[in-house]
C-alpha cells in the first residue's frame, strides 16, 4: 500500500473524526492495513461495542477470506474461513449470528451428495467448538441435478429459532419435495417434517421463508402455468402461502387481489404472531399502479384484512423532469396506465404498535452498446439505483401514506456494488443512508422519515469529490437500538466506523 503523504492525512484525518450530522455521531476505526482487503458482511450477537466482519483478502499470494472480531473498532482476533476444492470435493464455510451465537456453516458438495453442517464458534478467540450438528446430507440423483442442495433460510424475530427449507433433487415434472427443519439458537433441532408440494418441480418458484416465535414456518412460491396454458394477455401465475408446522402442511393460502397482478409481495411476522404480507400490485402486469396489505390469522391463517391503494398521479410523477413529467401527464390524459417501473420490494419493517412500513427502491439494469470508427464494439452495463418509496401502514392495516425520496445514482461496469442504501431504525425515525454523487461533490448522505411521513435530508458526512468516500449498503449493521457499524472508502483509505444516535 502507497503511503499517505502528511497533508492528505491531516485531510483525512479531519473527515474521518469530526463528521456529525443531527444527532449521530460518528468514531472511526484506524486505516485498514492494505488496500486489497473488503468488508462484505458485518453481524452483531448483543454487544454493541463488538461487532464482527467478513473481510476477504485479494493479494496474488493470499486470496484469504477472514472471519475478524473487532471491540471498540479495533481488531482483535482473525480466523482463516475454508475454501477448498480436493479431488472433485468442493467446501466452504460461511458464518451465521443467531441470538448471541456464532456458527460456521460448513458446505461440502461433491458428485453424488451435498451436506450442510453448524458448528458453534467461541466469540472471544473465534476458535471452533463442540460437534458439528447436521442441518442436512442430501444424495444426488444422477441425471437430475436441478437441485443441489439449495436452501432458503429464516430466523425467527426474537432469533430463538431458525428454519431450513431444503429443495429435493428430481426431473421438472416431478412434484416438489421439500424438507423443513427447525432448530434453536444452539443449532438443536426441534423438529423436522418432508412435504410435497402440489405443484411441479419445474413450475415451483421459492419465493421467500419466514417462521414465527412458536415456530410456525411460513413458505411464499409462485406457481407458474405451464408453457402451453400460457396467454400474454392473462395473469400465468399465482402465490401461494404454505403454512407448516411439525406435523406438515397446516394450511394453503392463494394469494389474491381480485383482478390484479401482484408484482412485488414480501411477507412478515408481526409481534403477536399474525402474518403480514404487502406489496405492490399492477392494473394490467406491466407497471407498479398501487400498493396492497394484507393480514393472516395466527390461529386459523385466514386472512382477515386487506386494504388496496393505488399511487396517486403527483406520487408517481414526483421528481420527474419538466419533460418526462409532461409526457406523462398527457399519457394519464389519455386513460394510458402510468404507473411505476423497475420498482423492487426491499424491506418490510413491522412497527411496535401495529401496522408496518413497506420500503421499495427503484432499480434499472441494463447494458448498450458502442462501436468506434475501428469497428470495436464496447458493452457497457448501466446500474441505476434511484428513488426510495416509503409507505406507512396504520396498526388496523389501511394504508396512511405514501412518500418518494428522491435519490439518482447511476454508475456502470461495477455490479452496483456503492449503490442502494443501507436502513437503521430509531424508534419511529427510519433512516436511509446512502451515498449521494453529483458533479461536484460526493456525500455520505442520510434521508430521515417519521411516523407522520414528513423527510428529512442531511449529510452524514460531507466530502470533497477527491476524496470520493463511499459506504458499501450491504457491509453496514445495526448493532444496537442506538448503534450502527458501517465500511466506508476513499481514495486512499478503508476503514469501519461505528455511528451512535444520541
Amino acid at each position: 500500500m502507497k503511503h499517505i503523504t502528511p497533508t492528505l492525512f491531516l485531510i483525512l484525518g479531519s473527515l474521518f473524526t469530526k463528521a456529525q450530522v443531527d444527532k449521530m455521531n460518528i468514531s472511526w476505526s484506524e486505516n485498514m492495513k492494505s488496500r486489497k482487503m473488503l468488508v462484505t458482511d458485518v453481524m452483531s450477537i448483543g454487544n454493541p461495542e463488538e461487532f464482527f466482519a467478513i473481510n476477504h483478502s485479494f493479494k496474488t499470494f493470499n486470496r484469504n477470506t477472514f472471519l475478524e472480531r473487532y471491540d471498540n473498532l479495533s481488531l482483535m482476533n482473525q480466523m482463516v474461513l475454508t475454501e477448498k476444492y480436493d479431488q472433485g470435493v468442493h467446501s466452504s464455510q460461511n458464518i451465521i449470528a443467531l441470538d448471541k451465537n456464532l456458527f460456521a456453516l460448513n458446505l461440502r458438495r461433491s458428485k453424488i451428495d451435498v451436506s450442510l453442517k453448524a458448528q458453534q464458534i467461541n466469540s472471544e478467540d473465534l476458535s471452533l467448538e463442540g460437534e458439528e450438528k447436521s442441518i442436512y446430507n442430501i444424495k444426488l440423483i444422477k441425471g437430475h441435478n436441478h437441485s443441489m442442495g439449495e436452501y432458503k433460510n429464516a430466523k425467527s424475530l426474537d432469533e430463538q429459532k431458525i428454519t431450513y427449507v431444503i429443495g429435493h433433487p428430481g426431473d421438472m415434472e416431478s412434484k416438489e419435495i421439500m424438507t423443513i427443519k427447525v432448530f434453536d439458537h444452539f443449532f438443536r433441532e426441534e423438529w423436522k417434517t418432508r412435504i410435497t408440494f402440489p405443484f411441479e418441480k419445474g413450475l415451483t418458484r421459492l419465493q421467500s421463508v419466514n417462521i414465527s416465535n412458536s415456530g410456525i414456518v411460513y413458505i411464499l412460491t409462485t406457481v407458474y402455468n405451464s408453457r402451453k396454458e400460457r396467454n400474454r394477455r392473462t395473469r400465468n401465475f399465482e402465490n401461494y402461502v404454505i403454512v407448516v408446522d411439525s406435523n406438515g402442511i397446516v394450511a394453503e393460502h392463494k394469494l389474491e387481489l381480485e383482478d390484479k397482478f401482484i408484482r412485488e409481495l414480501k411477507l412478515n411476522v408481526g409481534e403477536g404472531g399474525d402474518l403480514i404480507c404487502g406489496g405492490f400490485y399492477s392494473d394490467e402486469g406491466f407497471h407498479s399502479d398501487g400498493i396492497f396489505y394484507m393480514t393472516l390469522d395466527a390461529n386459523d391463517f385466514i386472512i382477515k384484512h386487506q386494504s388496496m391503494k393505488p399511487f396517486d398521479l403527483d406520487f408517481i410523477v414526483q421528481g420527474l423532469s419538466d419533460r418526462a413529467k409532461a409526457k406523462t401527464i398527457k399519457k394519464s390524459k389519455k386513460g394510458k396506465n402510468v404507473g411505476l417501473t423497475h420498482v423492487q420490494f426491499r424491506d418490510f419493517i413491522p412497527k411496535k404498535n401495529g401496522g408496518a412500513l413497506l420500503v421499495g427502491e427503484y432499480i434499472h439494469i441494463f447494458t448498450t452498446n458502442t462501436t468506434n470508427a475501428n469497428g470495436f464494439t464496447t458493452t457497457t452495463t448501466h446500474y441505476h439505483y434511484d428513488d426510495i418509496y416509503a409507505i406507512s401502514i396504520n396498526p388496523e392495516g389501511d394504508i396512511e401514506w405514501a412518500k418518494k425520496i428522491q435519490k439518482m445514482q447511476h454508475t456502470s461496469n461495477d455490479g452496483g456494488f456503492y449503490s442502494s442504501f443501507f436502513t437503521v431504525i430509531n424508534d419511529d425515525i427510519v433512516n436511509f443512508i446512502y451515498n449521494s454523487y453529483n458533479r461536484k461533490e460526493n456525500h455520505l448522505k442520510v434521508s430521515s422519515i417519521n411516523g407522520y411521513g414528513t423527510i428529512k435530508h442531511e449529510n452524514l458526512v460531507s466530502n470533497h469529490k477527491r476524496e470520493n468516500l463511499r459506504i458499501r449498503p450491504k457491509s453496514c449493521e445495526q448493532v444496537s437500538d442506538n448503534t450502527f457499524v458501517i465500511f466506508a472508502t476513499s481514495r486512499k483509505s478503508y476503514r469501519l466506523a461505528k455511528v451512535t444516535l444520541d
